[in-house]
């Protein structure tokens, strides 16, 4: 269990590194795209789709990376009041609820992409696309969510109610 564990932590630092990649490469080629507008060159029409896959792709491809090492979205100020077993009991609970939720979008994604590979439909945009390969990144990406829900709801049923006693180390945000 512990090398499946070691493994799925090495998938989630390749992870970790696609999104940075893709927003450097659009950040590059926005401001080139700003450049070439502001001396009169013609820009690039396929910018925006470039933008818009680039977005799909980070957002599903990091969330279970996010989701790993705690910063994901919460609401830290609500459970902050809770005993150690209420906010172990309430873990489970979010755990549980986000792995349904993310095995729902599993399911539903691969009988679109499905879909939309056997009707072999086309995005006609600035690039043309299969309309199946922007969809196949949602159940990739949530299936890695999903595999990082089951762990913490593993890891939050095996734990002792100790254990959720201390807060999250984590900033403030204002």
């Amino acid at each position: 269990m512990k090398s499946l564990d070691a493994l799925f932590d090495r998938i989630l630092a390749v992870t970790a590194v696609i999104p940075g990649v893709i927003i450097a490469l659009l950040a590059v080629g926005i401001c080139a795209e700003v450049f070439a507008r502001n001396f009169d060159f013609t820009g690039f029409y396929w910018m925006l789709d470039a933008v818009e896959y680039g977005l799909l792709l980070l957002t599903m491809v990091g969330a279970a990376y996010v989701l790993s090492i705690g910063r994901h979205v919460t609401v830290d100020i609500f459970v902050g009041g809770f005993s150690p077993p209420a906010k172990r009991r309430l873990a489970i609970l979010v755990n549980a609820i986000s792995l349904t939720a993310s095995g729902i979008i599993v399911y539903y994604g691969i009988l679109a992409t499905i879909q939309a590979y056997g009707e072999d439909s086309t995005l006609y945009k600035s690039i043309e696309i299969k309309e199946w390969v922007p969809m196949a990144v949602v159940p990739g990406g949530m299936t890695l969510f999903a595999l990082e829900c089951l762990r913490q709801l593993v890891r939050s049923v095996r734990s002792p109610p100790e254990a959720f006693a201390a807060s999250q180390d984590r900033p403030e945000v204002f």
